[in-house]
Formats: C-alpha cells, structure tokens, sequence
C-alpha cells in the first residue's frame, strides 16, 4: 500500500493534487494545518481512502488531534506535532509514539522535511505544501507491505 503524506498545506491544494498525481497513492495521510484543504482534495480523488488530523491552525474545525493506524501489519502514529513542541526537538513526540507502539511517527509544523530512525521507529515531516517556491514543497510517501514500511521524501519539483 502505497501512502501519500501531507502537511500545512494552507491553501495549496494545488500543489497537493499534483503531489496525488506524481505519487499515485492508494490513500492520503494529511498531517493538519488547514485540514480542510485534506477535505477537499479528498472530493477531487473520491476513489482515495484519506486520514488527518487538525494541526494549530485548525482550532474550530471538526477532526482528531492525533490518529493511530495498522496498515499492512505496520502501525502508524499521525500528529501535527504542535502538542509536543516539535520546533525544540522530537523528545516528548517521541516518547508519544513508543506509548503508543508505532513503527512509524508522521508530524509536520515545522515545515521541515525531516525522516529519521530513533528508538526503532521511524520519524517523518513531510516538510510542506505552501513554500513560496513551489519548486521546494515536498511531501512523503510511505509504503506499506506485509509488516514493512519504507519511507522517502519527495520535492515536488516544477
């Protein structure tokens, strides 16, 4: 299973379509920060499965704060992140996902593309949809098989 991840995407579901486009997806994670645009791109690819969270810009809207999925025999931890200060480092996220006995720990807020390995689980921000280059949004893509997940992370180019 392929996933797509997304994060603060404030406006640009442009971008974020032609990240669907490039990725060819079999379902989109947005990691919050203007969840409604999740919303709507989950309209134009109706035939996607889509999870998200509401990251600190989406104070009033409906939605989950954090989300935990199995999938493919991999668990998936998803956050913005602000919760747990990730602008000063991923300690407290961290000691989040292994409560929660994630393999894989997505968060976004800091706009900073970032995959690393701590503590047996992987960690990725997507990095962000809305740069003022657009040559510069990135994204994630996760995949997920028999109980294996390979992670990249991926500009989307011009």
């Amino acid at each position: 299973m392929r996933l797509l991840v997304l994060s603060d995407s404030h406006g640009h579901i442009d971008r974020m379509s032609l990240a669907v486009e490039r990725a060819l997806p079999d379902a989109v994670l947005h990691l919050g920060d203007h969840i409604g645009d999740a919303k709507k791109l989950r309209y134009m690819f109706a035939e996607l499965e889509f999870y998200m969270v509401k990251g600190n810009c989406d104070v009033n809207a409906a939605g989950e704060k954090e989300q935990i999925l199995t999938l493919e025999g991999v668990k998936i931890y998803m956050s913005h992140g602000h919760a747990y200060n990730v602008k000063n480092g991923l300690a407290a996220f961290s000691f989040r996902a292994r409560e929660v006995g994630a393999d894989v720990a997505l968060f976004g807020h800091t706009h900073l593309a970032t995959l690393q390995k701590a503590h047996g689980i992987w960690f990725m921000n997507p990095g962000q949809m809305e740069r003022n280059d657009p040559i510069r949004a990135s994204y994630g893509i996760v995949t997920v098989d028999g109980g294996n997940a390979i992670l990249e992370l991926k500009e989307l180019g011009a």
